[in-house]
């Protein structure tokens, strides 16, 4: 599990693989991302496309991280990551 401390900056790389039905929607709970200059909780990833996402996480804690199409919540595509106080 990815861990980071509250206020370390963290850079988020995340790849879009698969056909034109892969179309992704990472999402963080818990702390939002800088992502073309917008904060967001949530970014759309096409298939053979990468999005950089800036993070510097003020709550800590277990959080969940996650595509929000059902198809791939059902087939496993979570994780967590962790913050940990300074």
């Amino acid at each position: 599990m990815p861990a980071m401390k509250v206020g370390e900056h963290v850079r988020w790389y995340l790849l879009g693989l698969g056909n034109e039905a892969d179309l992704h929607t990472p999402h963080w709970h818990g702390n939002t991302a800088i992502v073309g200059g917008h904060r967001v909780d949530t970014v759309s990833l096409l298939p053979a496309t990468t999005v950089v996402a800036d993070m510097v996480p003020d709550d800590p804690g277990i959080w969940m991280f996650h595509c929000h199409v059902s198809d791939h919540i059902a087939g496993g595509m979570t994780g967590r990551y962790e913050v940990l106080a300074k």
